[in-house]
């Protein structure tokens, strides 16, 4: 539907204008040359889509050859149409140009056909036009169907997308003015030619926005309507630039809503050159934009809902470190009862020391007094006073059995370091056990920590239950220490906690703890003899919130948490099947590499 009121200006070359005229259609703009130097130059700066030459003489042949050559070869030019006319004067005939020159016709000028050769030229014209006409529309079309490609691009502005499609949109329909719709309000497609302007619009009044609103978001599918009613929008009609005599609405539609309309109004000579492939095109780029416009939308919520679960993976990392810590902190709280009355017994015989500790230094004291007493009756040779002193120096040291104090203060500091130092240990094993790590991994002694860690939970056995460790000295892993001193820690108290509610009858009750080391990883066994556990729970231990104990006795987080905090190390945590030949009833093993890569 491109407009086909084309300019039908012809360029001819002929150094007798008189002569060619009376062959020539009426109507016909012309422009003519006799210089072949000035028409060159005219060619270089616009190559036009039809050239006559004038042959009257042997020069005019020899420069509309020339003219011909340059254009086809120097101007690269190829799809201009070329026509030679030939008066009767001249010898040469069409067919020796046509050898000659690179020309799409050549016309014998017969004064006595010149209707004829009036109505040949006209249909060359009428041709070239047409074709030209369909270039056009091609052109139209090719911009049209780019800008729907456009659509597809993310990072272009939706709006900007449609205001461009919306001018390719009006120049493939031959529209003069058009309007781009949506429930929110009505604004200018922008275009070269002359139209409406925002300000214009702007003063349109409210109910014929409205009423172009309501008729532009109704349609589902692009139509053009023939026999428009155009007085609901007499408002607009009047400040166009060129008479309505059709509209074009063209929806964008996504998910069965109407996202924008485009209207594009259309002339009475337009209208004319409405054809069923332009419309069938135009739905086809409606199916294409739906499609597009869709995918773009479901491409934005799909981003968008990765941002979110991106954002609630991140919570749920820092939920379960903060979960890994309470899980630790409340194994803490369970050891504190053990681990005060530990603290407990060293810190009472230390104190109890410093009375007696208190009397001895005072006895010592006393005695160092004498001697320098002693000492300075020597000094001054008084014989009395020094035997008088030796007398007393003996008696004070068999009353206060000197001997005794010397040796028993000794074992009383002996004593003290011991318990304090044992004091430091237990509060340096629960510091490093509480202690909220980071996720690095470290060079570790693998039978050192597992020592430690079963040396802190110590404090919470009875007396009838055994911790026998079969640890490799010496083994070497790179891991991360707080996951396995946890791993380790719950694995050991859960069976401390089996043993105590246990139902089985057992004079031995052991707790095991080994160590293997393999070639390329280690095996951390913790097993018990406590009775086991139930077919049917046991493949449940390792879910959240599982658990055997009473209620409010356990969140059944332990062994889930460990069980991730394996997964962390590139390890795995499993429950090893039950051995009838065994005398132990549960294990579990914790399998780990020897080296950890980064996370």
């Amino acid at each position: 539907m491109v407009n086909s009121n084309l300019p039908q200006m012809a360029m001819i070359y002929t150094n007798a204008p008189s002569e060619l005229a009376e062959f020539l259609p009426e109507g016909l703009n012309t422009h003519c040359y006799s210089s072949a130097k000035k028409l060159k130059k005219a060619l270089r700066s616009n190559t036009p889509d039809k050239l006559f030459f004038h042959i009257n003489d042997a020069q005019s042949e020899s420069d509309s050859i020339e003219i011909v050559h340059y254009v086809r070869t120097s101007l690269a030019s190829h799809s201009s149409t070329l026509v030679i006319c030939v008066s009767d004067a001249v010898s040469t005939t069409p067919s020796e140009i046509m050898n000659k020159a690179d020309v799409d016709d050549v016309i014998r000028l017969n004064k006595e056909d010149a209707t004829f050769v009036q109505r040949k030229i006209a249909r060359i014209i009428k041709r070239i036009i047409i074709s030209k006409k369909h270039l056009m529309e091609k052109d139209a079309q090719v911009n049209m169907l780019t800008s729907v490609n456009r659509f597809s691009h993310q990072r272009q502005n939706i709006q900007a997308l449609i205001a461009s499609y919306a001018e390719a949109l009006l120049q493939f329909c031959g529209g003069h003015s058009g309007l781009v719709v949506t429930p929110a309000k009505v604004t200018c497609v922008p275009t070269s030619q002359p139209s409406i302007s925002p300000s214009e619009l702007e003063a349109v009044d409210d109910d014929t926005k409205r009423y172009i609103i309501n008729l532009a978001l109704q349609c589902k599918a692009p139509v053009v309507n023939l026999s428009p009613e155009l007085a609901p929008m007499r408002a607009l009609i009047d400040i166009l630039p060129n008479p309505v005599a059709s509209y074009l609405v063209f929806p964008l539609i996504v998910y069965n809503n109407n996202l924008t309309s485009i209207i594009c109004f259309i002339s009475e000579e337009a209208l004319d050159s409405v054809s069923t492939t332009q419309l069938n095109v135009m739905r086809d780029a409606s199916l294409q934009l739906k499609i597009i416009l869709e995918r773009r939308f479901a491409e934005s919520r799909m981003a968008t809902h990765y941002q979110r679960l991106k954002e609630t993976l991140a919570e749920l990392k820092v939920t379960q470190d903060h979960l890994i810590h309470a899980e630790k902190m409340a194994s803490v709280g369970h050891m504190a009862a053990g681990i005060a009355h530990e603290i407990n017994n060293p810190l009472a015989f230390v104190i109890s020391n410093f009375d007696p500790l208190d009397h001895y230094v005072e006895t010592l004291i006393s005695m160092v007094d004498l001697h320098e007493q002693l000492i300075q009756s020597i000094n001054e040779i008084e014989q009395p006073v020094s035997q008088k002193l030796t007398q007393s120096i003996q008696s004070f040291k068999q009353t206060s059995d000197i001997d005794f104090v010397t040796e028993d203060i000794k074992a009383l500091v002996h004593d003290s370091k011991e318990g304090l130092l044992r004091v430091r240990d237990i509060i340096s094993d629960l510091g490093s056990y509480s202690r909220k790590e980071s996720l690095e991994n470290q060079l570790l002694n693998l039978s050192e920590v597992t020592k430690e860690t079963v040396r802190m939970l110590k404090y919470e056995l009875s007396d009838d239950v055994e911790v026998q460790l079969a640890i490799d000295s010496d083994i070497r892993i790179t891991s991360h220490k707080g996951f396995i001193q946890q791993i380790i820690a719950n694995l050991v108290k859960n069976a401390i906690q089996a043993h105590a509610t246990s139902e089985k009858q057992t004079q031995h009750r052991v707790i095991k703890v080994s160590v293997e080391e393999k070639s390329e990883f280690v095996l951390i066994n913790v097993s018990d003899n406590a009775g086991g556990i139930a077919e049917k729970s046991r493949k449940h231990v390792f879910d959240p919130f599982f658990t055997t104990k009473d209620v409010g006795e356990g969140t059944g987080m332990g062994l889930s948490v460990c069980f991730n905090l394996a997964k962390k190390m590139q390890g795995t945590l499993a429950l090893a099947p039950v051995d009838e030949s065994s005398e132990l009833d549960t294990t579990f093993t914790l399998k780990l590499p020897k080296q950890v890569g980064g996370e």
